[in-house]
């Protein structure tokens, strides 16, 4: 279902008329609905929805200590880190003092791998210790940022175009849009969040 078709299968019901356009458009209300959409996406996309879910593989590099992150990556789905060459387990992420310790030299060298996730000038990388003296596959699973696409297949962080599509629940998506569009309104819509709540669990639980 498009974006224009899951706004305007909500707007009658809460009082407001079909809109002709969405992106683009000038008119408060659609200027309002593709904001709370966006938003609306973003928040659903947090979950670890299926269609979401992606693998990605890293080849290291001898001496190099930190690898580029898929550019959609949003979050690990945890204990799916793998080094696949040696195929042992990558424990992470390792917080912030063990880290610095392992750095320093504080703590016992071990020979199983390790992984955190920080910030490399504007970019995050994925650091790994010991570091790599080989070329070996590093494997995980992710969460990915795009969670709509446009009318040509093409994978979106947000919507760019009336015919894009969303990737998630579209029922769930309309409930949402509903009630935030109520609230910014300053209409009651705590009946509508919670039909919203409600719908969201039982479609993750699916």
């Amino acid at each position: 279902m498009t974006l224009l078709s899951n706004v305007n299968n909500i707007l009658p019901e809460i009082g407001f008329p079909q809109l002709t356009s969405v992106v683009g458009n000038t008119n408060q209300l659609a200027r309002q609905a593709l904001a709370l959409a966006n938003r609306e996406g973003r928040s659903l996309a947090k979950h670890d929805w299926r269609i979401l879910v992606k693998r990605n593989v890293i080849t290291t590099a001898s001496s190099a200590d930190s690898y580029s992150l898929p550019s959609d990556f949003d979050h690990f789905i945890h204990s799916t880190e793998w080094n696949e060459t040696k195929r042992n387990r990558l424990y992470g992420p390792i917080d912030d003092t063990y880290w610095n310790a392992d750095l320093s030299g504080l703590t016992v060298v071990t020979v199983a791998d390790r992984f955190q996730l920080r910030a490399d000038g504007v970019n995050s990388r994925i650091f790994i210790r010991p570091v790599p003296t080989t070329s070996a596959n590093i494997t995980f699973f992710y969460a990915a940022n795009s969670w709509c696409r446009s009318a040509g297949g093409q994978r979106q962080s947000s919507f760019a175009a009336d015919t894009d599509v969303l990737l998630l629940d579209d029922y769930v998506f309309e409930l949402g849009i509903k009630w935030r569009l109520l609230q910014a309104q300053k209409r009651d819509y705590q009946v509508e969040m919670a039909e919203y709540t409600n719908e969201k669990k039982k479609a993750m639980a699916r």
